[in-house]
């Protein structure tokens, strides 16, 4: 009988040493870099992504691209025929380089970069020029008749 308390009292003491990790993990700020509990701050690739998007929407909620794979939106955009894209996704003007999708829709300019799981709504076509600008790409919005 006296194993079995000893043992209740070396578990409890385990896990009240685990819990004072997590919480030291978790507020101090000198080791957050050191912290396998947060997984909010993924590591950056180098890429740049943009800064002036007004608000962003994920790419399930595009009946265009929901059943294709992340990996294979370049491939699947390559194949289609732009203006019966235009056509379906409501855009009146657009332009396109090996890395993003541009157009105009109404008042908004959304961006995409292929592979990634959301999309960026601009208010103004200047912060999306800006944005590309400051990620080395130079796209001009054409009008349908130009695809």
């Amino acid at each position: 009988m006296r194993w079995l308390f000893r043992l209740i009292r070396n578990l409890l003491a385990l896990l009240a040493i685990v819990i004072i990790i997590v919480i030291v993990y978790r507020n101090v700020p000198a080791i957050s870099d050191l912290n396998p509990f947060d997984h909010s701050s993924d590591q950056e690739t180098g890429e740049m992504s943009p800064q002036r998007a007004n608000s962003t929407y994920t790419i399930e909620d595009n009946p265009l691209l929901q059943n294709v794979p992340l990996a294979q939106t370049k491939q699947a955009f390559k194949w289609i025929n732009k203006s019966e894209f235009m056509d379906v996704s409501g855009l009146e003007r657009m332009g396109y380089d090996e890395d993003y999708v541009a157009g105009q829709r109404g008042t908004e300019y959304i961006l995409y970069k292929f592979g990634e799981p959301k999309m960026y709504v601009y208010q103004t076509e200047q912060d999306l020029i800006n944005d590309l600008s400051e990620m080395n790409s130079n796209i001009k919005l054409l009008p349908k008749t130009a695809y």
